[in-house]
């Protein structure tokens, strides 16, 4: 299931093209006589494609530690509409990975058209960590990747540097408070964002996404036909992240109706509606939840069609 709202989670950010910043990562190499200056790193990835560089306008990590101590992390970048992703399972830190097996592997993502011919799996290559500590990732990579067609990409020349510190949103006193709801009966408002996605692979995805500083609400309608009711988890999902830590991110179930989102009014440029949802903690050895109520958005959106 973590795997799964990863990817769900990519390929979100990747449809709405939010405008991200990116984040300088300072951190001191050494101190005292003869040490060097504190380095300043900028979060960042990019690599070739059949030759062509792709520079990520996006990129972010999310790391996962097993009840057993083992360690899982996804690195993701982003360039609308492509998309690299870099998983490890049983991750060691610094050190040579294979990019085409079952504990570590590269992806290319060509798009979102077609979810089956523009995702391409590496079969052979390299990821490569040179350094890693609690503040940062650092690496480079390379993999030829194939879709389920046969057809055949070569990443050449990737690199990343990733913050593993959390990056926050707006808030409302950065921007507009057009969202709301009650986060376990406390009040929040957050700066809300939509974009709408419409694809004859996917349908009509119409996501919302509300954030204030590290704390983030999004809610996604998977086929959106406008005005009126859409259960959670049924019609649409609903997540809650408090503070973008492992244990601070909740979704709700698939296939389990934990609330509702309502439709009020809508336009082709707008979407008014309230919502309720309750959200289970994405780590399954964890029995939290949390509990959405008076929910409610007025937003601008806007519109892909793929």
């Amino acid at each position: 299931m973590k795997k799964l709202h990863a990817l769900f989670l990519f390929l979100t950010v990747l449809c709405l093209g939010f405008n991200s910043c990116q984040k300088d990562i300072v951190f001191v190499e050494g101190s005292g006589p003869g040490g060097t200056k504190p380095t300043t790193y900028t979060t960042k990835m990019s690599a070739k494609v059949d030759g062509v560089l792709v520079e990520c306008e996006f990129a972010y990590a999310q790391p996962f530690t097993n009840q057993d101590g083992t360690k899982d992390i996804d690195i993701n970048g982003l360039k609308n509409p492509q998309g690299f992703i870099l998983s490890f399972q049983d991750f060691k830190g610094v050190g040579t990975y294979n990019a085409a097996d079952l504990i570590s592997s590269g992806t290319y993502i060509a798009g979102i058209t077609n979810p089956y011919a523009d995702a391409y799996y590496a079969e052979t290559g390299t990821i490569k960590i040179t350094t890693y500590n609690s503040k940062v990732i650092i690496g480079t990579f390379e993999f030829k990747a194939v879709n389920t067609d046969g057809a055949v990409k070569t990443i050449t020349e990737g690199q990343f540097v990733i913050t593993l510190e959390p990056i926050p949103g707006p808030t409302p006193g950065q921007g507009t408070s057009n969202m709301s709801a009650k986060v376990d009966g406390t009040s929040t408002n957050f700066v809300g964002q939509a974009g709408l996605v419409k694809s004859a692979a996917l349908g009509n995805m119409m996501t919302i996404v509300g954030t204030n500083g590290v704390k983030a609400l999004t809610v996604i309608i998977y086929n959106y036909k406008g005005n009126g009711t859409y259960d959670i988890d049924i019609d649409a999902q609903g997540s809650y992240n408090e503070d973008q830590s492992q244990t601070g991110s909740y979704a709700s179930e698939t296939g389990v109706k934990t609330g509702k989102l309502i439709i009020t009014s809508s336009s082709t440029t707008t979407v008014k509606g309230t919502f309720e949802f309750v959200a289970p903690n994405m780590d399954t050895f964890l029995s939290t939840k949390k509990t959405i109520t008076e929910g409610k958005f007025d937003l601008s959106y806007t519109t892909i069609t793929m």
